[in-house]
């Protein structure tokens, strides 16, 4: 980690930790209670508090939920943020290290619900710093560094220009004078949505500001921090309109839920009749990616949720978080964690609690089909009689009762999840296909599908009963004593040392690039 980073990020931990006005702790207890439940449904070590795979996992539900943030190194997307940083600066194990500093000044293993909230404040400090600085940046472009109070005019300029850094990832005071005249000049093309992104803008101004006809220096500011807050919901409008082009053009020969598939002959289809311009990614780069399903080998099919939560849509804006597609899956998961507040569930508990929660595409009140039952039964079976909410299994369990909505899981190890950019400078191959050879692709895909006898079926895809542990001692309390208790822990330990196998594995290395939602990797 960059030493600068690494002293900065010590500084804020010292000043959090020493602080107890009725301000601060009045911020601590409100995201004590927004992290309360997530917290319960973890499983504790033996002193009540959570280890630090479970602080990970409740830390990036926390922060998707409230900001729309992917905090890196604490989502499974994270996995694939080792791009290279235009400033060099290493920021993937940021997480990691603020913990590491919190149980060593704190000397105890692992953190409880208050610690958690003074951890959550910390990161939440850290990017409002960031924010202090590219607003600085900013206003030294603007030559608006000495004003002390803006007209609303003024602040929409400034606010402009700190998206368009916050976007691309340019800092003003590393490029030569002028560039944010050609940012602004190029930005449409960067960023097609940066029209409704302005608009965006001044919308939060307003409500903030009112009709103010002048703003203070800490207005710009907490302007910008509710842009924050609030962009990465915004954003994800752009994730329902990609989601929605892609359901139009779901295979409906599989699945009873629908089938969260779409036949790349369709795929490229759409590029090449509707103008989806974006749909024209390469077979290798799909699979390598986890997103192309091969089940039938026939009649490729690309995975929705898996396409739309892959790292090709993510912004990168920050040094600590991007700002990516929001899992719905996650939210659907909170609502089960709300219900049942515990780490592992009977199987009868949590198919009654699914039947009657619905999702964007899935409609509530629904009979569960005879398949869903049996495998959440096998899944509990394999568990000594309960499910953890927090494996693989039931991830790929709730894959199949939304397959819209939540990502296939794949097994770590199998799959290495890009963006385009990098495909190309690793494997020496584009990631895209260019027009004619996507036609040409199209026509083969075509071809074989008319040729194949494939049987419509109520599956979406192979069932696998590998399991992995997200969150160990999930089974803690939960499951009864038999024969499959043993295994359920070797389960937990195998898990934990591919977690720790990973974090030791995994660069270091921050993003440098800007996607737009279902959008292809545009650099500056």
């Amino acid at each position: 980690m960059d030493a600068d980073l690494q002293s900065t990020i010590l500084q804020k931990i010292n000043e959090m930790l020493d602080k107890s006005s009725v301000t601060m702790q009045a911020r601590l207890q409100r995201i004590q209670d927004q992290l309360h439940t997530t917290f319960q449904a973890m499983p504790k070590n033996d002193v009540g508090k959570l280890d630090h795979d479970a602080v990970r996992y409740t830390l990036h539900s926390f922060f998707v939920q409230r900001h729309g943030w992917y905090v890196r190194g604490l989502s499974n997307v994270g996995e694939a943020f080792n791009g290279t940083a235009s400033d060099g600066t290493l920021q993937d194990r940021v997480e990691e290290f603020i913990q590491g500093v919190f149980e060593q000044k704190l000397g105890a293993h692992g953190l409880n619900l208050h610690e958690m909230s003074t951890l959550v404040a910390t990161f939440e400090n850290l990017v409002h710093e960031e924010v202090v600085q590219r607003l600085d940046s900013s206003l030294k472009a603007l030559s608006l560094g000495a004003v002390q109070e803006f007209q609303a005019s003024q602040v929409d300029e400034v606010l402009d220009a700190y998206m368009m850094s916050y976007i691309t990832r340019i800092d003003y005071a590393k490029v030569r004078a002028g560039a944010i005249d050609i940012l602004r000049q190029k930005m449409l093309i960067l960023y097609p949505s940066w029209e409704e992104t302005r608009s965006f803008m001044r919308e939060v101004r307003e409500r903030q500001g009112g009709h103010h006809k002048f703003y203070s220096r800490s207005a710009v500011e907490s302007i910008l921090e509710d842009i924050g807050d609030q962009y990465g919901r915004w954003q994800d409008r752009e994730c329902q309109e990609l989601k929605t082009k892609l359901i139009r053009l779901e295979d409906r020969t599989i699945g009873v839920n629908g089938s969260g598939r779409v036949r790349m002959s369709e795929f490229y289809g759409s590029s090449l009749k509707d103008g989806n311009w974006q749909f024209s990614e390469t077979e290798e780069f799909l699979a390598q990616s986890g997103i192309l399903d091969l089940h039938d080998p026939s009649i490729p099919r690309l995975v929705i949720p898996n396409y739309i939560n892959s790292p090709t849509n993510c912004l990168a804006g920050s040094k600590y978080y991007s700002v990516c597609c929001i899992n719905e899956c996650e939210d659907l998961l909170d609502s089960l964690e709300h219900s049942f507040k515990a780490p592992a569930v009977p199987p009868a508990a949590i198919l009654a609690a699914v039947a009657s929660l619905g999702s964007s595409s899935v409609p509530a009140g629904r009979t569960m089909q005879p398949t869903l039952v049996k495998r959440l039964e096998d899944i509990a079976s394999h568990h000594g009689g309960v499910v953890p909410l927090h494996g693989r299994l039931f991830a790929q369990w709730m894959h199949h009762a939304y397959p819209r909505e939540c990502p296939y899981p794949h097994v770590s190890g199998t799959i290495r999840p890009q963006r385009t950019r990098e495909f190309g400078q690793e494997s020496g191959r584009s990631a895209t296909h260019k027009s004619e050879a996507l036609e040409k692709e199209h026509k083969r895909l075509v071809a074989a599908q008319h040729a194949s006898d494939s049987v419509e079926s109520e599956d979406c895809t192979e069932w696998s009963m590998e399991e992995e542990l997200y969150v160990a001692g999930a089974l803690e309390g939960g499951a009864s004593k038999g024969p499959l208790r043993s295994l359920a822990y070797m389960a937990i330990c195998l898990a934990v040392l591919l977690m720790l196998s990973r974090h030791l594995m995994s660069s270091s290395k921050a993003l440098g690039l800007v996607t737009p939602a279902g959008g292809k990797d545009i650099f500056v």
